[in-house]
């Protein structure tokens, strides 16, 4: 039996950086410029024909329903399932087996309907220790198990990964080869085509088949990235990863021809969502009937013939678990009653069966709109569908995911040209039903009497106490309540007691900066690394006091200008050229949790940012503060202390589906949604709040990076019940709203940098903010 050190459930440090991609990155998806959900049985040629200007149109046009559709349902999994090492497949006697790294081998004779244990599955069971982590599993088609096998020695910079590939035979008899390479790659993935055929997949591309007799690797060719995995086809195997869909003849030995529109439909949809390190896939090959390949991804289940000149559309993902942010894929097969079973990281397994009489597309719609994709809407429709099977919800948004990280490439639209669609749509009463209304100016809804009434539901959640009463009446009015926010991002301080107690506002900030500079002769004092991201990050606190009755308030601006240029100037003078290399291209505010990690490697003075997350912010707040010694307070600026709504959640006062639109908002607003630590903000549900705080000994994080050849590892769990203790204090205090407007900011960057730099006096600068903003503040 193997022992290792024990670790905790997610792999930890040493494949993560929060500095760069947060939680919500889980699940990108492909650019666009207009986008909206898609509904039916269709192929993609059929899809893209019925598109007018980038706008999907399919769940609009024609007369007559179209029918048929893959209803889904539950089956169970075996007791005390575990999400390590997740897998299935079907074996050679027509058996469904499941395997996970607690619970061990089942087996199924009625489709995943039942399960019973494997005849030897408590041998097997001994023979994987609970002190390493199986990272990938993979079933033979005789039952025998297939692992990659990971462990961690060490702690902080001398932290080190082990990895070794182990097969189980049906006897229980198991068998070893090393797998960890000189140049510090290892294997992360395994997958099994008979009990002596193993593919290993290497997290820097590598691909090898196992030499059980030699106790070695053979490598077999390389890729440009970590394959998210592999399937057999007759003597083929096909690699999905980020580049495509590699074919490998493996009695040849040699790479073949690839399959075009299999391999440009996965590069398209799934490039984005796949090289995961979790216990899941962003995508899925599996082979089918006659030649067939199925793909599972987010966007649904399509059928391809190889070498064919089709994708054809099974399943909508928007209809199904398939799109469900929350859930993870990790396996999926075609059953000989023609259902699909899917496998997710979910508590059930998922059954497709086809019904004739279900509409294609179902008769009642529902449109969502955002400007940026967002995850929890996405989770929300999923749920919402399930629940209502006779729903279409139709999402459009303008900016996918990589939108929030700085990048609007993929879009031939600007913000303001899409909402000034978006107002003649709902003026003309076309518009959509509920509006998710991060990045816009929701004051102008309001005040055109653009939304609906929703205190009925305010008074619901506040009588029931369900939410957090002060952040959810962030927007009632004597008139009403317009916008419900479902999360909210909290502006707080960390550092040394003495340093946190004399921020009273943005010039005693200025001083304090300042005063570490003279203190910290070298490395960032805040964490910013150029103009750009220091006012970003002193905006979030600040913004609110810009606008008085939509006029721009000229002496607070001035201000923000000259505090900021004092703390700019301060923050500079002690970066090096290493510190610029790693960080000075990234022009977004830090979260606080991402100054944190800065600040376990001493890089940073004082921490002031967002709290957005309970694990990648409050997490990391909570070690670095427990292992410094440090406080945390709320970040006072111009206008004092608060906090900063996020999922403003709205419904457009002409909607027709009112009363459907307003059981999305509660579904929205509900524990079962609001549980995910989706990183959009803290949850406004008291109830998932306190879900979200408690996973202390569950899950663990962190981030790992070079500067000047110093390496630094910096993990950690969840917040400790103390950090969680004061962190509701803190969200108790937040008596008002910090919300800036978003444009206004905008404007404030592109020029006030140039006052920063010192390339333009502040005077200057507050002239051309003024003047560039004059003719939006008046519409």
């Amino acid at each position: 039996m193997l022992k290792h050190k024990k670790i905790r459930k997610r792999i930890p440090a040493l494949l993560i950086c929060i500095l760069y991609t947060m939680t919500v990155l889980l699940s990108m998806t492909g650019c666009g410029t207009k986008k909206t959900g898609s509904g039916g049985t269709a192929s993609e040629e059929s899809e893209a024909a019925s598109k007018e200007n980038g706008r999907d149109t399919q769940a609009e046009s024609g007369s007559v329903a179209a029918m048929g559709r893959y209803m889904e349902s539950t089956a169970p999994l075996p007791e005390g399932a575990s999400v390590e090492g997740r897998t299935m497949t079907m074996l050679t006697d027509g058996r469904l087996a499941y395997f996970d790294a607690k619970s061990g081998l089942h087996l199924s004779s009625e489709e995943g309907k039942s399960w019973i244990p494997a005849e030897h599955n408590e041998e097997l069971k001994k023979n994987i220790s609970e002190d390493g982590y199986v990272s990938g599993a993979s079933i033979a088609p005789d039952g025998s198990i297939l692992l990659s096998y990971l462990m961690f020695e060490g702690e902080g910079a001398s932290l080190k990964a082990d990895s070794s590939v182990i097969r189980i035979g049906v006897d229980g008899n198991m068998s070893e080869v090393p797998a960890n390479m000189e140049d510090g790659d290892y294997v992360g993935k395994v997958f099994a085509k008979s009990e002596s055929e193993s593919i290993a997949l290497s997290i820097r591309g590598r691909v090898f088949m196992a030499d059980w007799e030699k106790g070695e690797l053979e490598q077999l060719f390389t890729l440009p990235e970590q394959p998210e995995m592999v399937i057999f086809v007759d003597d083929r195997m096909l690699c999905l990863g980020n580049s495509g869909v590699t074919s490998y003849d493996m009695v040849q030995g040699i790479t073949l021809e690839k399959d075009a529109v299999l391999d440009e439909f996965c590069r398209e949809k799934m490039g984005a969502k796949l090289n995961n390190s979790s216990d899941s896939y962003g995508g899925i090959l599996f082979p089918g009937e006659d030649g067939a390949i199925y793909v599972a991804y987010s966007g649904g289940l399509y059928r391809h013939v190889e070498n064919g000149n089709a994708m054809e559309q099974l399943i909508d993902g928007s209809f199904s678990s398939l799109g469900d942010p929350a859930l993870g894929l990790c396996g999926m097969l075609r059953l000989e009653s023609g259902e699909f079973l899917l496998l997710t990281t979910g508590d059930e397994m998922v059954r497709f069966t086809y019904d004739p009489n279900e509409p294609t597309v179902p008769e009642k719609q529902l449109k969502v709109y955002s400007l940026v994709e967002n995850y929890t809407i996405r989770q929300a429709i999923s749920i919402f569908q399930k629940e209502n099977p006779d729903v279409y919800i139709n999402y459009e948004y303008i900016y996918d995911y990589a939108y929030l990280y700085g990048d609007d490439s993929g879009s031939a639209i600007t913000p303001q040209d899409a909402l000034k669609n978006l107002n003649v749509e709902l003026m003309s009463g076309n518009g959509p039903d509920v509006l998710l209304l991060d990045d816009m100016d929701a004051d102008i809804y309001v005040r055109k009497g653009m939304l609906a009434d929703l205190s009925d539901i305010l008074d619901e959640l506040t009588g029931e106490k369900k939410v957090f009463e002060n952040i959810a009446s962030a927007y009632k009015e004597e008139n009403g309540t317009f916008i419900i926010p479902a999360a909210f991002k909290l502006p707080m301080i960390c550092g040394k007691k003495e340093d946190v107690e004399s921020v009273k506002d943005l010039s005693t900030y200025a001083q304090l900066v300042e005063k570490l500079r003279t203190e910290r002769p070298e490395s960032s004092i805040t964490g910013a690394f150029n103009a750009t991201q220091e006012l970003k990050q002193l905006l979030l606190v600040n913004s609110s006091s810009l606008l008085e009755d939509r006029k721009l308030n000229t002496q607070a601006l001035t201000e923000l200008l000259t505090q900021a240029a004092r703390i700019y100037q301060a923050d500079m003078e002690g970066i090096g050229k290493e510190e610029l290399e790693v960080w000075g291209d990234n022009k977004n505010a830090w979260t606080i949790g991402s100054i944190a990690t800065l600040t376990a490697g001493d890089m940073v003075g004082i921490m002031a940012g967002n709290a957005e997350g309970m694990l990648s912010d409050m997490g990391a707040v909570s070690k670095v503060s427990e292992d410094n010694g440090y406080v945390f307070d709320l970040w006072p600026g111009m206008d004092g202390t608060g906090f900063i709504p996020a999922n403003k959640l709205a419904i457009a006062a002409g909607s027709s589906q009112t009363e459907l639109a307003k059981s999305f908002v509660k579904m929205m607003l509900s524990t079962e949604i609001q549980k995910t630590n989706s990183g959009v903000g803290l949850p406004v549900n008291t109830e998932a709040f306190d879900m979200l705080s408690g996973m202390d000994d569950q899950i663990s994080m962190g981030s790992s990076w070079k500067v000047g050849g110093r390496e630094i590892h910096f993990s950690y769990g969840g917040p400790s019940r103390a950090s969680v203790e004061r962190l509701k204090e803190l969200v108790g205090q937040a008596d008002h709203s910090l919300e800036g407007n978003t444009f206004l900011e905008d404007i404030v960057v592109q020029y006030g940098v140039s006052a920063l730099n010192g390339s333009m006096t502040v005077e200057a600068a507050v002239r051309e903010i003024q003047q560039k903003s004059a003719i939006y503040l008046a519409e």
